[in-house]
């Protein structure tokens, strides 16, 4: 009973409510390059990947290349990210991504880079 005498009454602990955003939950998508679905058609069935990249964690994140049906001529999307439902999303590569791709698809090819700009 002594101890009940020597001990202080402690505030409860008052919680602030969280309020998020879906902001802030959500990955900045605006950099990101759209491959529309129905637009796969165009291309081969199967599809290529390149591994490009000196650090260890390249392997697990390929660049995706399909092969326009009828054609000697590759798009290069990028590395895949997501999808939606009307878009497969790829994160752009850098320059010297880009010319590794190159170098790896050899000579010869026609080469286009996936971009969110209308052709």
């Amino acid at each position: 009973m002594d101890e009940c005498k020597n001990s202080k009454i402690v505030n409860p602990i008052e919680f602030l409510p969280l309020t998020l955003t879906d902001n802030v939950m959500k990955p900045d998508d605006s950099s990101l390059l759209l491959l529309k679905i129905a637009d796969k058609s165009k291309f081969e069935d199967s599809i290529t990947y390149i591994y490009a990249g000196n650090e260890p964690g390249a392997v697990y994140r390929p660049i995706t290349v399909y092969k326009e049906k009828n054609a000697n001529a590759y798009l290069v999307a990028g590395r895949y990210v997501g999808v939606t439902e009307t878009d497969l999303k790829y994160k752009p590569l850098t320059e010297e991504e880009r010319r590794l791709v190159i170098e790896k698809l050899g000579p010869g090819k026609v080469v286009r880079f996936l971009s969110n700009t209308s052709e």
